[in-house]
């Protein structure tokens, strides 16, 4: 009903009943003008009201009043899809894990209904189960997952710079910035010329050394890793053989004192790598029945020596530089401080042809994502978000040998110088030859 309709039911029947009439003319004048004015009033409420504004500039506007910037590839409907559930996630606090959770989870419900796409199947399948608390019933795909102090890969960068060529008598310093000790993954390739003998790891910090009683031929890689992230017990492959059952360790090693087979631990163990910065060296340590003469040092080396330097090491507790005598790579997981990770699985996705957006949807989703995510969290954290990639492994062992055999060199006895002497007899031996019996 129109404003001339209202009009003409509050006047007698008389005036109104005729819709041609001088009197119903005149009035719906006025009226039209009344609805034009009751339009732009309708228009106006509309823009205060995030559901109901039919211009992305409104829509841009409310969004400034909260203190969102609408990012420059959203439409009208994505940008209502992911501001509703940002507000209430910042007025919520934005500091828990539940209101983390909530925001992606709804986020993604409504992207899917803005883009008519379908992004998380499995996502919908059964909405009063929680994804987050109950995985098992999605059983086919990855659920959506908050991971508080996520692990992350650390590498030594003192020996990433040094390319892992180390010399003998090496120390360094590593640090770990985790919230739990680490258990670190040692690689060890040898060098030519038979300079990679018998190699002692030893973190001086905590005492503990790792031993490899034996040769390591050029090219040859040697993996000390722990069992899991909490066993310091040790496994070790040798180009792919196992030879954890050849290592050594020690538990209270110091340089300078000597100690005999009966200190080792009974079952080897990685060194640990304690929070905060250690001390490690390497060096070859000289052991009979190992074959590396004039690539070990047969006396343990104390506290005081190291390689000679001009202006930084002392006389007679210096050795001369004799080069690298093997590549060594460390590396570790740590807990990280202070962050979180969001895991949404990027499995299948559904999507309309000939949408009309600016880029794919699942990539503008998973950008604007991306920097809301990075919105929510308190001072001082890292957020991060990680797309799980939907993937099939089928594992396989590649295994590589050296297409060259190194033979030691063949020793054997110098051997003595003999004659034999002949008998004498008539017509057979000659003179100067054999002998009169």
């Amino acid at each position: 009903m129109n404003t001339l309709d209202r009009i003409l039911e509050l006047l007698p029947a008389p005036y109104s009943i005729a819709k041609d009439s001088v009197i119903a003319e005149l009035v719906a004048a006025f009226a039209l003008q009344y609805d034009a004015i009751q339009e732009d009033i309708e228009r106006l409420r509309r823009t205060h009201w995030v559901n109901q504004a039919y211009s992305l500039e409104d829509l841009k506007k409310i969004a400034a009043l909260c203190g969102v910037e609408a990012l420059p590839y959203e439409t009208l409907e994505t940008l209502r899809a992911r501001l509703l559930p940002l507000v209430e996630a910042m007025l919520s606090g934005a500091l828990a894990p539940a209101d983390i959770r909530l925001f992606v989870e709804t986020y993604l419900r409504n992207a899917e209904d803005a883009c008519s796409s379908v992004f998380m199947p499995g996502l919908v399948e059964n909405p009063v189960a929680d994804p987050w608390t109950a995985p098992k019933q999605r059983p086919r795909f990855k659920p959506l997952a908050l991971e508080e102090f996520p692990e992350r890969p650390r590498g030594s960068p003192t020996l990433r710079a040094r390319g892992g060529l180390v010399p003998a008598l090496f120390r360094w310093t590593e640090t770990n910035t985790g919230l739990d000790h680490a258990i670190p993954t040692l690689r060890l390739v040898g060098l030519g010329g038979r300079r990679t003998t018998a190699p002692l790891i030893a973190n001086l910090t905590t005492g503990d050394m790792i031993l490899f009683p034996d040769r390591i031929d050029a090219g040859s890689e040697l993996v000390i890793a722990p069992r899991d992230a909490t066993d310091r017990t040790l496994t070790a492959t040798l180009n792919g053989e196992d030879v954890s059952a050849r290592l050594k360790s020690l538990s209270g090693f110091v340089l300078g004192t000597s100690f005999d087979k009966a200190q080792f631990d009974p079952v080897a163990q990685v060194p640990p790598l304690p929070r905060g910065p250690s001390e490690w060296i390497y060096f070859s340590l000289g052991l009979y029945d190992v074959r590396g003469l004039d690539h070990f040092s047969f006396a343990l080396a104390d506290d005081a020596l190291r390689e000679g330097m001009f202006d930084e090491t002392s006389f007679d507790h210096a050795l001369f530089p004799a080069g690298p005598i093997g590549q060594l790579e460390m590396s570790w997981r740590e807990r990280e401080a202070a962050s979180f990770e969001v895991v949404v699985p990027r499995t299948i996705v559904s999507e309309p042809a000939g949408v009309d957006l600016p880029m794919r949807p699942h990539q503008l989703v998973a950008d604007a994502l991306e920097r809301s995510i990075g919105a929510l969290h308190a001072a001082g954290v890292r957020a991060v978000v990680r797309f799980a990639p939907f993937e099939e492994v089928q594992r396989q062992q590649v295994r590589h040998w050296r297409p060259w055999v190194l033979l030691d060199p063949e020793q054997g006895p110098a051997g003595r110088n003999d004659r034999f002497d002949f008998g004498f007899r008539l017509g057979e031996g000659g003179l100067g030859t054999a002998r009169f019996e």
